[in-house]
C-alpha cells in the first residue's frame, strides 16, 4: 500500500489527471452521485418486505397494495384489490382514494426492484405523513416470477 502513493506514483496520477482532465471529471462527477444516492436511500428508511409478509399486512393489518406504474402496465396485469395511484398523482397529493390507510400499512408495488418511481412514491407518502410504507421486493417483476395471481379487472 506504501508504494500506491510513493511521489513517482503520485506525480503519474497528477499527469495523468492533467492530460485526461474530462475522464477525471466525469469520475468524480459519478463517484459523487454515486455517494448521493446512497445517502438518500439510507436517509429515507424505506423498507422492502417480500410478497408473503405483505399479503400478511394486507390480509391481517389492514393494509392495502398501491401499484405505482403507468396505468398501461397496471391494466395489463396486477396484484388484485391493489389501487392504481402515479408518483405523479403522490407528488401532486391526489391520494383521497387512500386517505383512510395513513396509519395502516401501505404497500408500494414497482416494475422490478430497480423502480425509482416506487422508491420516490414511499420518500412523497412518508412526507405527506403515511406511517407504514413499504416496497413490495422485486416489484410486480418478482410477483409473477413467484408465479402469484394478478388481475386484469380494475
Amino acid at each position: 500500500m506504501g508504494e500506491l502513493f510513493s511521489s513517482d506514483n503520485v506525480d503519474q496520477y497528477i499527469r495523468f489527471a492533467s492530460n485526461h482532465q474530462i475522464m477525471v471529471m466525469i469520475f468524480v462527477v459519478l463517484f459523487v452521485a454515486l455517494i448521493y444516492f446512497q445517502v438518500r436511500i439510507m436517509l429515507a428508511n424505506v423498507k422492502k418486505i417480500s410478497a408473503n409478509n405483505a399479503t400478511a399486512m394486507v390480509n391481517h393489518e389492514d393494509g392495502v397494495f398501491v401499484d405505482v406504474r403507468a396505468n398501461k402496465l397496471f391494466t395489463s396485469g396486477h396484484i388484485a384489490g391493489s389501487i392504481n395511484i402515479t408518483l405523479a398523482e403522490i407528488k401532486e397529493g391526489k391520494l383521497n382514494r387512500i386517505d383512510s390507510y395513513k396509519d395502516k400499512p401501505v404497500i408500494l408495488v414497482g416494475r422490478d426492484k430497480m423502480d425509482a418511481d416506487c422508491f420516490n412514491s414511499a420518500v412523497s407518502l412518508k412526507k405527506q405523513g403515511y406511517t407504514k410504507v413499504f416496497s413490495l421486493d422485486g416489484g410486480i417483476a418478482q410477483w409473477t416470477m413467484d408465479n402469484l395471481p394478478t388481475s386484469v379487472k380494475d
